[in-house]
């Protein structure tokens, strides 16, 4: 009997090749099973991971918290807003404000012109007064023409003349130093015998009269060109009064 060697070898390569063949397959079947399982486990605990459950919570948050400040500054926004009916109350009282202060204008020039008028009353009521005491002044006022100083013109009294009046205190001593109040006070009862301002005349001497209590002052009227002497006296603590005038052909 003999033996077939070849074939027995033969069946022998084809069970070995088959059983590796078979431990391949097994291996590549368990890493896919491992794969499979990996990504699986990395899915399930991926989507229940608490950083990223905490992250989309805040995420969340904050997008909640930013809707709801913008809702908030929203609602804030238009109860801040006027609405009709307010702009046309606030409207109406600014038109009403506008119109109070019109009519206040109009009262304060109202008045303006009462207190105008007043005044122009009174300042005729004393141009009245001054011209009657002007009248009354001329009225009085005695003129004569008759003089043996061919010099004088004429020669005007009246006895309505009166002292000025003084704040000098006794015994008084006449002053004639110009801006002195003895001084100013002489001026003011030449003005009051001539009725001239101390801008219609221009004044070229003021001295003395003759005595302590006496003085004589003689001016030219600016618009006339008249000459004039002025002649004073001392009134004890009543000042300085006018006594004669006399108008000259030259000073």
């Amino acid at each position: 009997m003999s033996l077939d060697f070849n074939k027995g070898g033969s069946r022998y390569g084809r069970t070995t090749k088959r059983k590796k063949t078979n431990m391949i397959l097994n291996i590549l079947i368990g890493v896919v099973f491992i794969f499979i399982v990996v990504l699986a486990s990395s899915l399930f605990f991926g989507k229940n991971d608490p950083a990223t459950d905490n992250e989309n919570q805040l995420a969340t948050g904050e997008q909640e918290l930013s809707e709801t400040e913008e809702n908030e500054a929203e609602q804030e926004s238009e109860e801040a807003a006027p609405t009709d009916e307010e702009k046309a109350v606030s409207e109406e009282a600014e038109e009403s404000a506008d119109k109070d202060a019109e009519e206040e204008k109009e009262k304060e020039k109202e008045k303006d012109k009462e207190k105008d008028k007043e005044k122009d009353k009174e300042e005729e009521k004393e141009e009245e007064k001054e011209e009657e005491s002007n009248e009354a002044d001329d009225s009085e006022t005695e003129v004569s023409e008759n003089s043996d100083d061919p010099n004088v013109i004429k020669t005007m009294t009246n006895p309505g003349w009166g002292p000025v009046g003084t704040s000098q205190s006794e015994p008084h001593t006449s002053v004639y130093d110009e801006g002195h109040v003895d001084w100013d006070e002489k001026l003011k009862a030449v003005e009051a015998a001539t009725r001239l301002s101390s801008s219609d005349y221009t004044l070229i001497f003021l001295g003395n009269g003759g005595s302590e209590h006496s003085s004589v002052a003689s001016i030219k009227n600016k618009s006339t060109g008249e000459n004039f002497k002025v002649y004073l006296e001392w009134v004890t603590n009543k000042g300085w009064k006018p006594t004669k005038v006399e108008q000259v052909k030259s000073l």
